[in-house]
């Protein structure tokens, strides 16, 4: 490992937008020289970019814990560091316990029950969209529905989901600090109600079943379940409006791949798994290390804590070629791990496989021309997740 290359890493800070125009470039250089990167931020973790060591670590949970602290992203939720979300950050055999509770509302014929729901709001969004001949793509078109699908599977009633909606909504672009704390906190009293009433309740949706479940001979306090509803949130929403607002901009600047998939509509699945690859919304999760161990030559002691860089797994050299390029005819070697691997491997993936087939089946008939407006810079973002902060694109009439 090069002198200069261990200078770029040992300050990496993956909540720093100042990485955001070099990181698949930084990244590269650390599969190639050093898989296993010591940064200094945030009182030092490992920064893991290697498909195979991403996929040990997700897959041992013995050696490995999914509760880390101080690499998430910014907590909005009360004693968010303290506590332990369900599913999201509990491990073998209680993880399998919660997942046991949740995955049958996440099967592919559970999910086609949102089906019609999803294409009514995907028609009304897009339609009005398309109209006008331009917009901002996060907030006016991506933000706009995974908010009210995530509402709806979650078992908000029709009648509030549009608050919840909104709630969403101004987490993704707030026009300044203030205004995301003051978002956080409104989604957060909007949760605390919505568990509040679950209690005790028979309704068949995601939230009342996490509420009244039982696992490991107790069921989760009200602050677990603040902190797992709020996570739901972004797994469900957040995730889904950056790989939206990215595969826009990808189309906006490849004109060939757009005009094949607006021509050929069976190609949508494969576009979809090739934007999962090429900017994996999940960008890096934490893991703390809880045995002695040893991953790509680096020991490891209990309470080290390591960065999984999802997106750089997805696009190592060993399993990928051209991993740069964006292409439809790729051939599967690896792991697709843009959808996560081991236990946590996305338990809502056939719900994000079928909304955004619908999403971008819809909008490659209503707006099959389209292109980054003239003046505006396309503007990406990187962190927990990869995305798009702003989007402006324009289109005829």
């Amino acid at each position: 490992m090069g002198e200069s290359l261990k200078d770029r890493v040992r300050g990496f800070d993956h909540h720093d937008q100042a990485v955001v125009p070099t990181i698949h470039a930084l990244l590269a250089d650390l599969r190639a020289g050093c898989p296993v990167a010591r940064s200094e931020a945030y009182d030092g973790f490992y920064l893991v970019s290697k498909q195979d060591d991403i996929v040990t670590v997700a897959k041992d949970g013995e050696t490995f814990s999914a509760a880390v602290q101080g690499l998430g992203a910014v907590a909005m939720v009360p004693d968010a560091e303290t506590t332990r979300a369900p599913l999201f950050e509990s491990d073998p055999p209680v993880h399998s316990g919660w997942r046991g509770v949740l995955q049958d509302f996440f099967t592919p014929p559970a999910v086609r029950a949102h089906e019609a729901y999803i294409r009514e709001v995907t028609d009304q969004v897009v339609d009005e969209v398309a109209s006008r001949g331009r917009c901002e793509v996060v907030g006016d078109l991506a933000a706009r529905i995974p908010s009210l699908v995530i509402a709806e599977v979650m078992g908000v009633p029709r009648e509030r989901q549009h608050e919840l909606a909104a709630l969403t909504r101004d987490l993704v672009a707030p026009t300044s600090v203030e205004d995301a704390h003051r978002a956080g906190a409104g989604l957060v009293e909007f949760l605390r109600a919505e568990i509040a009433e679950r209690r005790g309740g028979s309704g068949h949706d995601v939230l009342t079943a996490v509420v009244n479940a039982e696992v490991d001979g107790r069921r989760a306090t009200d602050a677990e379940l603040l902190k797992y509803a709020f996570l739901m949130v972004s797994a469900g929403f957040l995730t889904t409006v950056d790989t939206i607002s990215s595969l826009m901009l990808q189309l906006a600047e490849d004109p060939a791949t757009r005009r094949a998939v607006a021509g050929d509509r069976s190609l949508v699945p494969k576009l979809i798994e090739e934007i999962v690859r090429h900017e994996s919304a999940v960008a890096a999760t934490g893991r703390t290390v809880v045995a002695e161990t040893t991953l790509g030559g680096v020991e490891l002691r209990p309470g080290d804590r390591l960065l999984l860089a999802w997106g750089s797994g997805t696009r190592d050299e060993q399993y990928v070629d051209d991993p740069a390029e964006f292409r439809l005819d790729r051939v599967q070697r690896g792991r697709d791990l843009g959808w996560g691997s081991g236990v946590h491997r996305c338990l809502g993936m056939h719900l994000a496989r079928l909304e955004l087939g619908i999403v971008f089946d819809k909008i490659l008939s209503s707006i099959p021309e389209f292109e980054v407006a003239a003046g505006t810079e396309p503007e990406r973002t990187y962190g927990v997740l990869r995305g798009v902060r702003h989007l402006h694109l324009s289109w005829a009439v």
